[in-house]
């Protein structure tokens, strides 16, 4: 068992240098972009545990880094999945105004945090509070939406009121209701450097009531911009690395089309147990580089 979790410990710059770093860069970034264009997140969810555990960056500097990537991997999914008509406009304007103000409220948690705790209590705080993120989210889509005898969404039924009318199938959505799935998704975006999609995605299909297909669209465009924001506010900071991020990027430009072709072609129910199987990997990832630093401590 330690010698399995000594080499989830090792880094990737210590045995690729030159053209093969690039090379693994690139492929990572491939694979992110194929994830982003399928199932409509920033792809941050599975990066950040690579770069923190596989290649041993600081976690500030790879909640920056992360939002920077994601911009990229969301812009080029979003306008992908709008040519398809599966971005619903009315719906990504209210999630982002709040998402923003989420966004805005994680970074200064995530530097507190930081701050108050000590480097150690810091990186185990950041890799639990990641992994209970990713197995919750796991459980709600593996769960699905619950049927309820009205056919109404959560936020539907929600009393909440002024209600809004998103699109001819879904009518007299909770703004307020709306405005809070925004806020919350911004502030884990945050705190945490994901853009939010992987969490986003199941509170669209199963709170608000979007279809699988619009969720993820509708995903991708909120988080585009408010990835925006969390990368100013980290790089203006010095904890963004541009040099790691480019060269993932060239590789996601090409991956998240080949997803979002992929995405087109596959039923619902296939892509919420797909998407289960890769949260699954990640929180392993997280959870073996825990379990390593428990038992070195």
């Amino acid at each position: 068992m330690n010698e399995l979790l000594q080499m989830f410990s090792m880094d990737f710059d210590a045995y690729l240098q030159g053209p093969a770093l690039l090379c693994a860069l690139g492929g990572i970034g491939l694979l992110i972009g194929v994830l982003t264009g399928l199932f409509g997140v920033g792809g941050a969810f599975l990066i950040n545990p690579m770069l923190i555990v596989l290649m041993g960056m600081e976690e500030t500097l790879v909640v920056g880094s992360s939002l920077s990537f994601t911009i990229g991997t969301a812009a080029a999914g979003a306008a992908r999945h709008r040519r398809m008509n599966n971005v619903d406009v009315k719906a990504a304007f209210y999630l982002l105004l709040s998402a923003v103000v989420g966004v805005l409220l994680g970074v200064q948690l995530h530097y507190y945090l930081r701050d108050a705790m000590g480097p150690v209590t810091f990186k185990a705080t950041f890799r639990v509070l990641y992994l209970v993120m990713l197995l919750l989210t796991a459980w709600v889509v593996a769960r699905g939406p619950g049927r309820h005898s009205s056919g109404k969404s959560p936020l539907q039924r929600m009393r909440l009121r002024p209600g809004i009318k998103l699109s001819d199938e879904l009518a007299d959505v909770s703004l307020p209701g709306l405005l809070l799935v925004g806020c919350t998704i911004g502030m884990v975006s945050g705190l945490l450097g994901i853009g939010g999609g992987v969490l986003f995605v199941p509170l669209l299909l199963i709170v608000v009531g979007l279809t699988v297909h619009r969720a993820i669209g509708t995903s991708l465009a909120v988080i585009m911009f408010s990835a925006i924001v969390g990368t100013v506010i980290y790089g203006s900071r010095g904890d963004v690395n541009l040099s790691v991020v480019m060269v993932l990027l060239v590789g996601s430009g090409i991956g998240v089309q080949i997803g979002a072709w992929i995405c087109q072609r596959l039923h619902a129910r296939k892509l919420q147990q797909y998407f289960v199987i890769v949260i699954l990997f990640a929180s392993l990832l997280v959870a073996l580089d825990l379990a390593r630093k428990i038992i070195a401590a």
